[in-house]
């Protein structure tokens, strides 16, 4: 099996494959897991009560953080590393939302519906996210092609998860 190594990561494959997306809805501060290929989560991402902060962890171990500026128009997120920003993405308002990535652009296609988003990186893509629900929590799934950058896909799959409930509460008026 072909594998590369990914920048700040362990080994990532490097043919497409699928990593899961689970959000628990009941606790009062948003918590997903992300798995690959089996029962333990492989990421663990929780949020602070304001769902302006998220904390990206790996093995125990913080990885990222995710952070969603106060008061703006239209959402900005930032991604830091060690303390170091590391992606930016502004939504634009048409659904679409843009940025970069390790000095490289970042653009998220939204579908339709806002339950399938494209990113691509650098005009690669990266990987595409389809949202899903099985009625206890929100399933997502994430199709990599590039797993060099699954760290940076798992937290803008959490970026994406807002954006579909925000969007389905403008629809459905909650």
């Amino acid at each position: 099996m072909e594998e590369n190594r990914a920048p700040g990561s362990a080994k990532q494959k490097k043919r497409p494959y699928l990593l899961r997306l689970e959000q628990n809805m009941l606790p009062l501060r948003p918590r997903y897991h992300v798995y690959r290929d089996g029962m333990n989560p492989l990421y663990t991402i929780e949020g602070d009560f304001a769902r302006h902060t998220y904390s990206v962890c790996r093995a125990g171990e913080e990885i990222l953080v995710l952070r969603r500026k106060y008061a703006k128009f239209l959402p900005e997120y930032t991604v830091a590393e060690d303390g170091r920003e590391i992606a930016r993405v502004k939504k634009g308002l048409f659904r679409s939302m843009s940025g970069r990535v390790y000095d490289k652009t970042l653009e998220i296609r939204v579908g339709f519906e806002s339950y399938v988003f494209d990113i691509f990186v650098g005009g690669r893509k990266l990987c595409q996210i389809q949202q899903g629900s099985n009625g206890v929590c929100d399933c997502d799934t994430i199709r990599m092609y590039d797993g060099t950058m699954e760290e940076i896909a798992v937290a803008l799959a959490v970026i994406c998860d807002q954006a579909s409930d925000k969007a389905d509460s403008e629809r459905y008026g909650n």
